[in-house]
């Protein structure tokens, strides 16, 4: 019985203790806080005083008296606020009192969310030693996600090594970031062939493939036409998906023949991007196919097909009330759910 009093009592002690820990770190969490706060507020007022007074000594030593973190993080927040003559200025500013080392030295140290604002803070600052640092970040961390946000730093500073060379730093297999996306469509328009060539490589990962083809449809326009209605007809869903949407932006001379052919695909998503590219170009002559496709047993490609008709105009709509007014079924509760939501925005 004593030692069952004897073991209350500890516990009870080590729960206090535990507590009083807990107190102790919440209250040293929130000075910091605090604390941050404060110097970033101080260094703010002497940036905003800098655009006026033009003192780089004053700011290098606000600078300096700040953790490197806060430094960081409140220069990048102001300079992506000035435009011309300021903005040139305190980037001038920055590198003359030694911040680019401080980045440099968080791209090398930092934890995976300080390196990735790293990288983007090198990309603003362009000091010198800029590209070397990046460069020996994209070869040498150890997180694919940090490799991406330096590929993307590097391609806004016009010095991302060949495509190929990248993907394969970055790392290809499993490759499903959508921040690949943000930095092809990044791309100088001088490099689209490296992205057009990607994309063509049957033996490339689809999803790269398909992110190349989304930016070239975006940024490159007409030009690609050809090489989107080569790639909708890819035996990769996923590539041949993302070349019917491309065609949908850019349209082509055959795109009634190749979107009917697309909406016979095995892939549900080929369907329904078929549609929707249908109804993007207005092509009233596959009213049709769009019909049969409202029978389709995947929800989205019966919703894509009905929501192309009703993008077709009165004619389309006209479409959409017949198979509304018919017997009940998929097709015919489709339509009424369009006709429901009212004309096409």
């Amino acid at each position: 019985m004593l030692y069952v009093w004897y073991l209350s009592i500890l516990l009870s002690a080590l729960s206090l203790v535990i507590m009083l820990l807990l107190i102790g770190r919440r209250v040293l969490h929130e000075r910091r806080g605090t604390a941050g706060a404060d110097q970033r507020r101080l260094l703010l007022t002497a940036l905003i005083a800098f655009t006026e007074n033009r003192d780089r000594e004053a700011l290098k030593t606000a600078l300096l008296a700040v953790p490197a973190r806060v430094a960081i993080d409140a220069g990048f927040e102001f300079i992506s606020l000035l435009r011309g003559e300021e903005h040139d200025e305190l980037l001038s500013a920055f590198n003359e009192c030694g911040l680019p080392t401080l980045v440099g030295t968080q791209l090398e140290k930092g934890n995976g969310a300080e390196r990735i604002h790293a990288a983007e803070m090198l990309a603003a600052l362009r000091s010198e030693d800029a590209v070397a640092n990046l460069l020996s970040a994209l070869d040498r961390d150890r997180s694919r996600e940090v490799r991406i946000a330096v590929a993307i730093a590097l391609c806004d500073i016009g010095a991302l090594p060949p495509l190929v060379i990248t993907l394969r730093k970055i790392g290809v297999a499993g490759q499903r970031s959508r921040r690949v996306i943000e930095l092809f469509r990044r791309f100088p328009s001088k490099r689209f062939d490296e992205l057009e060539d990607y994309g063509s490589r049957e033996d490339a990962v689809p999803f790269i493939r398909a992110a190349a083809i989304d930016a070239l449809a975006r940024n490159g326009g007409f030009r690609f036409g050809e090489f989107f209605a080569r790639a909708a007809g890819d035996p990769s869903p996923e590539v041949a998906a993302a070349a019917l949407r491309a065609l949908g932006l850019t349209g082509h001379a055959n795109a009634p023949a190749i979107l009917a052919k697309a909406m016979e695909n095995g892939g549900w998503d080929v369907r329904a991007d078929a549609a929707d590219a249908a109804g993007r170009l207005g092509l009233f002559e596959l009213a049709a196919p769009l019909a049969q496709l409202m029978d389709d047993e995947a929800w989205t490609v019966r919703y894509a097909a009905a929501n192309a008709l009703r993008s077709l105009g009165q004619q389309g709509e006209q479409v959409l009330r017949e198979i509304a007014a018919s017997e009940v079924s998929r097709r015919q509760r489709t339509a009424s759910l369009i006709l429901a939501e009212g004309p096409a925005a």
